[in-house]
């Protein structure tokens, strides 16, 4: 279906089942159906037969003379150069680019029938489904090692970054309710929404579990002094109920054992109050049974591609070049902060598809919002994205030269307009200004190959020893900031938003 639907979408038409299938997709117990389901969603908003509809590179600022810099760096900044006479004038997405043909009937058609689908989507609560597929790329267990990610010029020890952050022991984040949690109540009340039935169930089951069931409290509510699981073991219920804290795994294990149910109320740091298993979209997908077609990875690349497809399907400016006002819908909604964290944040797993997608994804969407763009350092993408150990720099090169000019960290724009260049800009504290100039002068691809390079010229002064003394632990210090504050693991609890301090 979505191979036939992909081809001819513009003779097909709009498909008005998608809240039906954003439904499904959702609440499927099944991994294999929710995949296939993804799929089908991608086939919906961006069919082969609507052509590429992604935006034109926007042309970059390119002096005539270039400087007296490596081979890469001066082929680099070549093809900058030409790229910019051949992109010039080129303002919009929806209009053809220089060489390309006018759309035919069909695919206008097809560009029709996704537009419409895209809509449909946004009206059913589609665009947070998908930013929780992208935020399901941190329960990777297999992670790209960063001498993998790393090209020949990579940093030696810039791999122990991604590497402490990736495979650093797991803290055990969850906590569950065996009791039941009563949501009115100013302390949770055992028993409170549990039937007479469900405790006995839940204790036989416990006992299969590996349970330990002394009691030693007096007000301590009816339950096990702890669950082992494996080698883990999970504290009972205390004074209030409350069972934990135990890992995703552990939780899994008991889930699969039926001590923990979709009715079981669950917390973790982050979340404004305790929530129901079957309402915590990451806990129910973890607990589905089946093999999926898809890894988190592949699953999160796949959500990407559609969230930027539905970001191109709507231009923020017109065939003029004006900004729209207000901006498209897409815009605005993955500009949310609910949304806008989760893309960024993608870029810790170190997978160069991701990041390469999420720093698209990001530019494109907030290229034209001046007010999400200058609050977009307080996501922690600019340390993400110098942390990052791969050679496929080119997309965030262009995220950065879109936002670091514009960070509100020093305060309104005007007032910071006649400082130097390292104080204007949010890379200025990270990287030498010949670093910046280059991004300002020569343009994104120039600056990706100078970042990914190893260079000690009057004109830039970028060495292995800089990246691993300035890049590696300024990101430390603001992860063991994070982690102090909120005391979360992205992979322990995917929907938790990370903000950076403004200082």
């Amino acid at each position: 279906m979505a191979a036939a639907y992909s081809a001819h979408a513009g003779v097909i038409g709009p498909f008005e089942g998608i809240p039906h299938l954003l439904q499904l997709l959702d609440n499927t117990e099944q991994r294999s159906l929710r995949h296939a389901l993804l799929l089908f969603l991608q086939a919906l908003i961006a069919p082969t037969a609507a052509g590429d509809l992604t935006p034109a590179p926007v042309p970059s600022s390119t002096a005539t003379t270039l400087p007296n810099v490596s081979g890469s760096v001066a082929a680099a900044a070549a093809e900058t150069q030409h790229q910019s006479h051949t992109t010039s004038g080129n303002s919009s997405s929806s209009q053809p680019r220089p060489g390309q043909q006018k759309p035919s009937a069909a695919q206008a058609a097809a560009v029709r029938a996704a537009k419409a689908n895209g809509y449909l989507l946004m009206d059913h609560g589609g665009l947070q489904l998908l930013v929780d597929f992208v935020a399901g790329a941190h329960e990777c267990t297999e992670r790209r090692s960063a001498a993998a990610a790393g090209g020949a010029g990579g940093a030696a020890g810039a791999g122990h970054l991604i590497s402490s952050i990736s495979h650093a022991e797991a803290p055990k984040e969850w906590h569950f309710y065996p009791h039941g949690y009563s949501p009115d109540a100013q302390q949770p009340t055992p028993a409170a929404t549990s039937s007479s039935t469900e405790q006995p169930a839940a204790a036989a089951a416990a006992g299969s579990a590996g349970v330990h069931a002394s009691n030693t409290g007096g007000n301590r509510p009816h339950g096990p002094e702890f669950y082992q699981v494996g080698d883990e073991k999970v504290p009972g219920p205390d004074e209030s109920g409350r069972a934990g804290p135990l890992s995703k795994e552990a939780l899994r294990q008991l889930h699969s054992r039926g001590v923990i149910t979709h009715d079981t109320w669950m917390w973790a740091p982050g979340m404004q109050g305790p929530a129901r298993l079957a309402g915590v979209r990451e806990l129910c997908w973890m607990c589905c049974s089946g093999l999926g077609l898809l890894g988190p990875f592949e699953a999160a690349l796949v959500a990407l591609q559609i969230l930027q497809q539905l970001a191109s399907l709507q231009p923020a400016v017109d065939e003029f070049g004006a900004v729209l006002q207000p901006l498209p819908r897409a815009h605005i909604g993955l500009a949310d902060p609910a949304c806008l964290p989760h893309i960024a944040q993608v870029i810790l797993t170190g997978e160069p598809a991701l990041v390469s997608a999420a720093a698209s994804l990001l530019t494109c969407i907030l290229a034209h919002n001046r007010a999400a763009l200058s609050r977009l350092y307080l996501t922690g993408v600019f340390l993400f994205g110098l942390a990052y150990c791969g050679s496929n720099l080119e997309e965030l090169a262009g995220l950065f030269k879109t936002a670091h000019l514009v960070q509100g960290f020093r305060g309104a724009a005007e007032v910071t307009a006649g400082l130097p260049l390292f104080q204007r800009s949010y890379l200025g504290a990270l990287l030498p200004e010949s670093l910046l100039h280059m991004l300002e002068s020569y343009g994104p691809g120039v600056f990706a190959a100078a970042l990914a390079g190893d260079h000690n010229t009057p004109e830039i002064v970028w060495t292995a020893g800089m990246r691993q003394q300035r890049l590696i632990p300024a990101m430390l210090q603001v992860w063991r900031h994070v982690g102090q504050t909120h005391d979360v693991s992205l992979r322990q609890a995917c929907c938790f938003a990370m903000q950076i301090p403004p200082g």
